[in-house]
Formats: structure tokens, C-alpha cells, sequence
């Protein structure tokens, strides 16, 4: 009898437990007068005038949604205001190797997300926006076609092979040397950067810099602006990666390496084929306050480029999210109180987009973007409890602060990753 009373007052503590760190009432979203006014489809997305970089967050990296939204954003981007380059928080090397299949080479969609650079990107949305960009160069003109990056430097092997090609069509005789170099210095496994050759393979890499410098005009002539433009790329990508696995400080020299090759990469867009550049990652890597302290992406590259920098954040209310947890990856529910989120409850959009220019002057909604409210935010990190945690997953920070913009959803769902 006393076990039972005892196992009702434990179940009854949990409980109230749960209701003080569950969702919050709701009612914070009667703060927001004349919301709905301003919500529109991502399909009227506006760019302001001399924006240079449109940045797409993700409050999370386990929910179908946030990724799907890369699609959804950069067509319109693309379609509607002429912006032919994506990328994204992903590997540089395989994400150039996702780029030969979309600019019409050989390749199969499923196997070419293994090549993204993270097991969460092995997914039927990543694979449908490659698709969409392969189909959509098929019969797109030369001077219409769009391109993908990825900005990350956690992998090698990929980069290598991004040299390897280059190679392969600007002197074939350099790609056997170039291989054997390599293979000798760096060896031939990913994440296995010998310490004590760290000084010999950045070396090594130095003269393969300087091999492209030296040679720029007759390689680019043979194998294409694009394909030298990777190919130098990929070996800075390459000396970045033996730093950050032999010593260096691990965030603030990853985000430094992501800034460099997406100013790099925008640099030539603009040069080459006149086009801005969008990128996407986490909304912490993007948002232009820095909201993390690990992160300093955005708000480095809003430092320098001012409002031609133009960040899109997107939150959710309610997530079911696919998390790495234990032998394998689970899936957890979070509530971030988000009341902008918590306004597309009964909204018939799948989600709402606003932009932060929109909200009349003295008006709730200008009032709520204006303080600090809660946003969720979740990486590719779960320790047990951090459901019952707010302080784990959300972020209170005024939403102006981090974006010009947001993304809206009620309620998202688990991204399902593949296994094979």
C-alpha cells in the first residue's frame, strides 16, 4: 500500500515536473496584434536591393521540414530572383562531387547523399533537392544553370578526390603524383590525421597551392574556371581539416574555415556568373548576433557585409526531433514557447514567412520582435533530460537581433535517415 501511495507522489512529482518545463500557455501570442497580416507563403519572399548572401537557418537538424526548406527557399532564390548558387553546411569536397552529377555527370541521387557530408543529410529531402537541381540544369541554358557548395571542413577524402579529377582534365600527368603524395603523407583513411605528419602534409599542400597558383591560366583553360575554382578550394579545405583535427581551436577554427570559402565561393560567383550567393546551415552557425557561443558564422559575415547580408531564421513550436543518442539516434519532443510559432497553429499554411520589415510600426508584432522571447534551437547533440531542460534548447534572444526574417511552423517532424 505505502509503495503504491509512494509510486503515485513520484508520479504525481513528475508530472508537475513535465507541466513546468512543457509547453507554456499560449497566451503570450495575443502580444502579436495583426500577425496574420503579415504572414505570407515562402513563395513571396522579397530580397532587398545589394543583399549579397541570403542566409537559411535551421532551428534544428533532425526535423523533414527544416530540410525540405532548402528546396523550397532556394527556388524561389533561384526562379524568381536569379540566384544560381547554394551552399551549404556541408562537406566542400563531396558536396563538389554532388555538384558533377547536377551539372549533368553520372551518379545516383541516394548514393550521392552519402557524400554530404553527414550521416542526418542521408535523407529523401537531401536527395530531392539534388534531383531538383539536376533536372532543373537539364533544360536550363548555359548562363541559367546553378551550382552547390558545402562550407565544412570535417572530411578529407572527398577533397581529394575533387583535386584528383582537376587533375585528371588539366595534366593528367600530375594526378598519379598528386595521388602518391598524398596517399604517403595523409594516408588513405578519413578522420586519421597523423600528428606527427601534420607539418609534412601541409607542406605537401602548400606546394599543391602553389602548383594551381603558378599554373592558374593554363589548368583553368583546360578544365573550366568552375573546376579550378574547386580545386583550389579543396586543398585550403584540405589544410584547414589537418589544423582542425591536429590542435586547433575546434569551433572558432571551423567557423573562421566555413567564413573563408563561403566569401571565396561568393567572390567567384559574382565574378563568374553574376550571381548572389544562399547559404544554409543551423540557425547557429547564421544568426547575426551570435546566439551561440561555439558559432560565429553569421555574425562575422554580417560584421562585414552589413545588410547585404540577409538572414531567414526558422523555428517550430512543437518537434518530434531525430537526435543521435546511445548506439544509434533517437527521437524526443520539445516544446520551444515560441509564440510566433505558436501563432501558425491555425493557420491553413504548412508554415508562414515573415519578414521583420513587414510588422507595423507600434504594433504587438513589432513590440515581440523586438524582445527577448523563446526560439528553439537543437544541433546534432542529445543527452537524456534535456527535454525536461529549456535552458538545453532554447534561446531568448529579441528574433530582430538574429534575423531579418522567419520561417514558421507549429509543429515539425523527425527526419527519417537511411541506414544503408
Amino acid at each position: 500500500m505505502r509503495k503504491n501511495i509512494a509510486l503515485k507522489m513520484i508520479g504525481s512529482l513528475l508530472a508537475a515536473a513535465v507541466m513546468i518545463v512543457g509547453c507554456g500557455k499560449g497566451a503570450e501570442v495575443k502580444e502579436v496584434e495583426g500577425f496574420r497580416d503579415t504572414v505570407k507563403e515562402i513563395g513571396d519572399l522579397r530580397i532587398p536591393e545589394g543583399v549579397r548572401i541570403v542566409a537559411l537557418g535551421e532551428a534544428t537538424h533532425g526535423n523533414r521540414e527544416f530540410q525540405q526548406s532548402k528546396k523550397e527557399v532556394f527556388r524561389v532564390l533561384n526562379e524568381k530572383h536569379g540566384i544560381k548558387a547554394l551552399i551549404i553546411e556541408g562537406d566542400f569536397g563531396g558536396c563538389s562531387l554532388v555538384n558533377d552529377y547536377i551539372q549533368g555527370g553520372d551518379g545516383d541521387t541516394h548514393e550521392l547523399t552519402k557524400h554530404l557530408g553527414y550521416r542526418l543529410y542521408r535523407t529523401d529531402d537531401m536527395e530531392d533537392l539534388i534531383r531538383y537541381m539536376r533536372e532543373y540544369n537539364d533544360s536550363a541554358p548555359e548562363d541559367e544553370k546553378i551550382r552547390f557548395y558545402g562550407m565544412d571542413i570535417q572530411k578529407g577524402m572527398d577533397n581529394k578526390a575533387v583535386i584528383e579529377n582537376f587533375y585528371e582534365a588539366a595534366d593528367p600527368a600530375k594526378r598519379a603524383e598528386f595521388t602518391q603524395n598524398f596517399e604517403s603523407t595523409m594516408g588513405t583513411e578519413e578522420y586519421e590525421v597523423p600528428k606527427e605528419k601534420a607539418d609534412a602534409i601541409k607542406a605537401f599542400l602548400d606546394d599543391v597551392e602553389k602548383d594551381l597558383e603558378n599554373n592558374m591560366e593554363a589548368y583553368a583553360g583546360a578544365a573550366g574556371k568552375d573546376a579550378y575554382l574547386r580545386a583550389s578550394v579543396a586543398a585550403k579545405a584540405l589544410k584547414y581539416y589537418v589544423d582542425l583535427n591536429t590542435g586547433a581551436d575546434y569551433n572558432r577554427f571551423r567557423d573562421d574555415s566555413m567564413r573563408d570559402i563561403v566569401k571565396q565561393v561568393l567572390e567567384f560567383e559574382e565574378k563568374e556568373h553574376q550571381s548572389e550567393l544562399m547559404l544554409a546551415c543551423h540557425n547557429g552557425h547564421m544568426t547575426k548576433n551570435q546566439s551561440s557561443r561555439f558559432t560565429f558564422l553569421g555574425k562575422d559575415l554580417y560584421d562585414e557585409l552589413g545588410s547585404a547580408y540577409y538572414a531567414i531564421g526558422t523555428d517550430f513550436y512543437l518537434t518530434k526531433c531525430n537526435l543521435p543518442g546511445g548506439d544509434g539516434r533517437v527521437v524526443k519532443e520539445f516544446c520551444s514557447d515560441d509564440p510566433l510559432a505558436y501563432s501558425m497553429k491555425d493557420l491553413d499554411l504548412k508554415c508562414g514567412l515573415i519578414q521583420f520589415e513587414d510588422a507595423p510600426e507600434g504594433s504587438g508584432l513589432e513590440e515581440t520582435i523586438s524582445k527577448g522571447i523563446p526560439t528553439g534551437s537543437l544541433g546534432e547533440d542529445y543527452r537524456p533530460g534535456m527535454e525536461f531542460v529549456k535552458k538545453s534548447y532554447q534561446l531568448k534572444f529579441a528574433p530582430e537581433e538574429m534575423y531579418d526574417a522567419m520561417i514558421l511552423y507549429y509543429e515539425v517532424t523527425p527526419t527519417e535517415i537511411r541506414t544503408d
